[in-house]
């Protein structure tokens, strides 16, 4: 199975590398395809190195074959998931490969040891791999702080949390120049907490968008007070 799928990625790949090869080609000569396919269409600026790859893998063979695979066809490549990415540190760090992990909720295998999981941020980020955190489900974005809190109890430095939830993403998706830290010139995109924003018992004030402050309220806060103020027996 793992096979086949690998066998149908080349194919696509290759397929996808021909198409803007071709259409460079005859850019240069200044002609146009004869017909445009709007799927390969959007491969061209992956293909030709403009726009990052995302891959998905968890294994050390896995991040070799990745790896393997992205230079193959010149690709610019993304890590997320990356269970083992601890196991090829140095590697990752000397290709400059950045790395998406998460959710660090989730609970390791049988056969990993138990801190796999929760240590693998840190020992990526002390060896000079850019790390980002994700939660890999919409419903679960709320609690993304809190997986930079676990990697922070298994030994990856707190600064370095806070900078795989901000600036890091930034640097990753190419947008580091306009957001992910506070800077003149940059979009002010905020929040103003009561304390550690990786602490569950730290609420969130106020959150500014583009320099706007957003409404705090809603109706699940609306309720609160009002059931809050309820009259005591």
């Amino acid at each position: 199975q793992v096979s086949r799928q690998l066998t149908e990625l080349r194919e696509y790949l290759t397929r996808a590398q021909t198409y803007a090869a071709t259409r460079a080609r005859m850019a240069a000569a200044g002609q146009q395809l004869p017909r445009m396919d709007l799927e390969m269409e959007a491969m061209v600026p992956v293909m030709e190195g403009r726009l990052p790859v995302v891959i998905e893998v968890s294994t050390a063979a896995e991040i070799r074959g990745a790896i393997a695979l992205a230079d193959s066809f010149k690709l610019k490549p993304i890590l997320a998931g990356a269970n083992e990415g601890w196991a090829v540190a140095d590697l990752l760090a000397e290709r400059k490969i950045p790395v998406i992990l998460g959710p660090l909720t989730s609970s390791p295998s049988d056969d990993d040891p138990y801190d796999m999981i929760y240590a693998n941020p840190g020992m990526l980020a002390k060896a000079g791999v850019l790390v980002a955190f994700r939660t890999n489900d919409a419903a679960e974005a709320r609690n993304l702080p809190y997986n930079a809190a676990l990697a922070v109890a298994y030994g990856m430095d707190a600064e370095e949390a806070i900078r795989a939830l901000t600036i890091n993403p930034s640097r990753i998706w190419g947008v580091g120049d306009r957001l992910g830290s506070i800077e003149p010139g940059k979009v002010a995109n905020l929040q103003l907490t009561t304390g550690d924003p990786l602490d569950v018992r730290t609420e969130v004030r106020q959150v500014l968008i583009r320099g706007v402050a957003i409404q705090m309220t809603d109706r699940h806060t609306e309720l609160y007070q009002e059931f809050r103020a309820r009259p005591k027996p």
